[in-house]
């Protein structure tokens, strides 16, 4: 049985294995699982695609099909992203299957099986958010065509699929093909990034464990009322437990560092989709006139975008802190009561953990909270010069 196959990253496993990205994967069961995604995502693309440009001159065609387009490019993006990096996603569980053969008992164990285990969660409920939505998007244009063959009505409705497509085919006449046809679609687009944002949540967890493992055994620093300030190097506990956490922050900077580099591309797409596509979709509601339908599909749709981007936010704010957290253990040891070796390594291990490990996209922008909040309103100021272009 694989490591991986244990209750902690198994629901991982499976979800990547969905979309053809799980590294440990046969070549052949990651081939068709892939195929099957880019053939329905893909092809979901190319109609939005073709629909656009065939009524490029209609303002509500445009406003109404630039959106999903954006959002479909980002999700090809994330998983050609992916793909390409599909040997650091292998080398980043390597070492996480390392880290756990080496410490498989004792505290920095419990540690790790309670980060674990938070990610576990944290990836139920990520993928419970947005599978809820996709059930969302994809069921209102069914009910709300149904309640309009029910109720007695004087209003003519006009039949609507997920973006504007009755200038090319006949949506009421092929309602129902067209609606399995967007189901399993805009289920594997969604598979996409559930699939790979929980594998960096993974990976982020992992890290903080391995933080707070170093921190854990700094606070366990113990010197002597009694202080021998050159004792021999044989003697010297303190001096081990430092060079032990040294040893180990460098491991963890390497993690961190690769784990950024695996996603700083998918990253960078996210940023820029992420303010185009809230921004039409929010100008959407205001300039064109659309039924209930339409503003259920707009709102699910932005929810989506937000939870994904909030929650990537969130986790490499989390980082961000844990690490800083060593800082503070430092200062709050028993450093005053160590050999002058110990506390002269001491300080050259604050000067570097003062700077705090992040996820930057680009080499220029940090994902945290704080620019969370920056995205949204940048989205806001385009969303201000759609609207006054009206």
């Amino acid at each position: 049985m694989s490591f991986y196959d244990n209750r902690y990253y198994y629901l991982n496993k499976k979800l990547l294995s969905i979309v053809g990205q799980w590294p440990f994967q046969s070549r052949l069961e990651s081939n068709v699982m892939l195929a099957i995604t880019l053939l329905f995502i893909c092809s979901m693309t190319a109609l939005e695609f073709l629909s656009l440009i065939t009524r490029i001159t209609n303002l509500s065609i445009v406003m109404e099909n630039i959106s999903p387009l954006l959002i479909n490019i980002l999700i090809i993006m994330k998983l050609i992203n992916s793909l390409c990096n599909k040997y650091k996603m292998k080398d980043l569980l390597e070492r996480i299957e390392e880290t756990w053969e080496r410490t498989q008992i004792g505290p920095e164990n419990e540690i790790l099986r309670s980060f674990a285990k938070q990610s576990r969660t944290l990836t139920i409920q990520y993928a419970f958010a947005i599978y809820s939505v996709w059930i969302f998007y994809t069921i209102i244009p069914i009910v709300v065509r149904e309640i309009h063959s029910l109720l007695p009505t004087n209003r003519t409705y006009t039949t609507k699929y997920f973006f504007r497509l009755e200038h090319l085919v006949d949506v009421d006449k092929y309602f129902n093909l067209l609606m399995l046809y967007g189901i399993i679609s805009v289920f594997y687009i969604v598979s996409v990034p559930i699939a790979v944002d929980s594998m960096f949540v993974l990976c982020i967890q992992h890290t903080c464990a391995l933080f707070e493992s170093i921190k854990y055994k700094i606070q366990r620093i113990r010197g002597s009322d009694f202080v021998t300030l050159k004792p021999n190097i044989m003697d010297d506990k303190a001096y081990d437990v430092i060079v032990d956490c040294i040893k180990s922050y460098k491991r963890a900077l390497k993690f961190s560092d690769l784990l950024s580099s695996t996603y700083e591309t998918s990253f960078f797409f996210l940023l820029g989709n992420t303010v185009i596509a809230l921004s039409f979709n929010a100008a959407e509601l205001i300039m064109i006139d659309i039924q209930l339908d339409d503003i259920s599909r707009i709102i699910s749709a932005n929810i989506a975008l937000l939870l994904h981007t909030f929650y990537l936010s969130l986790m490499s704010q989390r980082l961000i802190d844990r690490s800083s957290e060593l800082q503070e253990a430092i200062y709050s040891c028993e450093w005053h009561k160590i050999s002058l070796r110990s506390r002269q390594l001491l300080i050259f291990t604050l000067m570097r953990v003062i700077k705090p490990c992040q996820i930057k996209v680009g080499k220029i922008y940090i994902m945290s909270m704080e620019n969370f909040s920056s995205i949204l309103r940048v989205s806001a100021s385009y969303f201000t010069v759609l609207t006054s272009m009206q």
